[in-house]
């Protein structure tokens, strides 16, 4: 049984990751802790409450984590995923989530329980897992894994420029750049560490009618959930990624990273590199990229995915989806 704690800014592809992990029988979500992101930290723990409750899965503790960076001011991604996170739809748990037990101290407790035993996957920004490092610096070599959603992907060598992909025209690392003085930390851990960033997830754009046609053909709760709160995020990816015809579109970037945990066979391509940051003059903007190793190099490497399995990753969505509850 694998163990796994999920800190999540929960949002529309959060919450399809949330389904992917809770109808898995061979894991045990100990613990679902937000961080703000996508939405405020509050509103993402009550979404992710309302995700595991339409699942059948009231087993699972959700804890409120942190509400805001390190040191830089707030931001959100409420351009999105709405102001709620959930598309503007207003979907609420019966009981919110309490301000008490602070999700960082569950962590820490978690890890001193269960050493080298649980698989950590960060969805949001990685202030959660900063703050727990501040108690306990060696945390990262207490998991047994950790999965990040973030960095720019693996640089070129000698690329001074890595946001200047194609692929961050419109977005490129939320997850990093709101709170990169918390990525920076994380990055300068030794650990077994994967990250996941834009660079492989804004290659899976999904037809918006995938889910769709999965909702209305089995009238199951999940998809359902998923259709409901994805019309606004389905419009936001499909005027910034245009597809043909106006086939509209969405993202599954969270679900990338479970599947890279829960089905390695389905990564496709990755590198060990150290982490570097990158400063955007235009902007402001500070990113993470992976670097090429240096000859007498003393930063930890990471392993950083720049390709998938992409038809495997929306089969094992489609099964998950398809499946009646309860799981």
């Amino acid at each position: 049984m694998r163990k796994v704690i999920v800190d999540t800014d929960t949002g529309v592809d959060d919450a399809l990751a949330l389904m992917l992990l809770a109808a898995d029988p061979d894991v045990q979500i100990l613990a679902v802790v937000s961080v703000f992101g996508n939405c405020h930290g509050d509103r993402a723990a009550d979404n992710a409450r309302y995700v595991l409750d339409t699942c059948g899965r009231q087993d699972v503790p959700v804890y409120r984590g942190s509400d805001q960076p390190l040191l830089q001011e707030l931001r959100l991604s409420s351009g999105v995923h709405g102001d709620d996170g959930f598309g503007n739809t207003g979907l609420r748990p019966e009981t919110s989530v309490p301000t008490e037990p602070d999700g960082v101290d569950v962590i820490l407790d978690l890890v001193a329980r269960h050493p080298n035993e649980i698989d950590y996957l960060a969805l949001g920004p990685q202030t959660n897992l900063a703050r727990a490092l501040e108690s306990e610096p060696l945390l990262l070599q207490k998991l047994r894994s950790t999965t990040i959603v973030g960095t720019l992907g693996p640089a070129l060598y000698g690329d001074t420029e890595p946001w200047a992909d194609r692929r961050f025209r419109v977005s490129r690392d939320p997850n990093v750049s709101f709170d990169i003085d918390a990525a920076q930390r994380v990055a300068a851990c030794a650990g077994d560490v994967t990250w996941c960033g834009p660079y492989v997830t804004r290659q899976a754009l999904v037809p918006e009618a995938f889910f769709l046609e999965i909702a209305s053909s089995t009238g199951h709760a999940p998809a359902e959930l998923i259709t409901k709160i994805s019309k606004d995020y389905a419009g936001f990816y499909s005027r910034s990624y245009g597809r043909p015809a106006d086939a509209r579109v969405m993202g599954i970037n969270d679900s990338l990273a479970v599947a890279t945990l829960l089905r390695p066979d389905l990564v496709a391509g990755s590198v060990q590199r150290p982490l570097q940051t990158f400063d955007d003059p235009q902007n402001g903007e500070r990113y993470l990229a992976g670097v090429h190793p240096e000859p007498d190099e003393r930063r930890p490497l990471h392993r950083i995915i720049f390709d998938m399995d992409f038809a495997g990753v929306l089969d094992m969505i489609e099964g998950v989806l398809r499946r009646p509850l309860p799981w």
